[in-house]
């Protein structure tokens, strides 16, 4: 049945003020193999500079929960979650995030997740195929640390 629509453009309330096209650096959050995602814990835009090389290493993308888009600490495009992207990566790390239902539906389809976290009683170890309870400050230098040297010595290999 064609049912004729018509739009009175005074009923129209939105208007498109701008576009703003964002411009992005590296592997795509959608299209990386690793991510590595920081949450609420974290604390500030520079702790997230600190994900950033773990996730150069890894030649993988940085992700965020929600709180840390909320509070500026990183762009928005970078959320992960049932109202950012909805990633499959082969390698997840969560650090200091809590993982609720809206981030883990986000990351469900990633084949491992590494979850770091001083709350032992966090979800996102109920979805993690590896979990470390202990202070991210503390255990992502030496994560960090040991994969460099891995890869390092990957390369000399070669």
């Amino acid at each position: 049945i064609n049912v004729e629509a018509s739009l009175d453009p005074p009923a129209v309330r939105t208007k498109v003020i701008k576009r703003v096209v964002e411009e992005s650096t590296g592997i795509k959050l959608e299209d990386a193999n690793v991510v590595v995602c920081g949450g609420r814990g974290i604390g500030s835009a520079e702790g997230f500079k600190k994900l950033e090389k773990l996730a150069e290493i890894l030649k993988g993308a940085v992700g965020a929960s929600r709180p840390p888009c909320d509070n500026g600490w990183v762009p928005n495009n970078l959320l992960v979650g049932l109202t950012g992207k909805i990633i499959a990566p082969d390698l997840y790390i969560a650090v200091a995030l809590s993982g609720s239902s809206q981030h883990m539906t986000g990351c469900s389809g990633a084949r491992n997740i590494v979850a770091i976290n001083k709350d032992p009683e966090a979800n996102i170890f109920k979805g993690a195929t590896l979990g470390v309870v202990g202070d991210w400050e503390e255990l992502l230098p030496v994560l960090t640390n040991k994969i460099e040297e891995l890869m390092a010595g990957r390369k000399r290999d070669r």
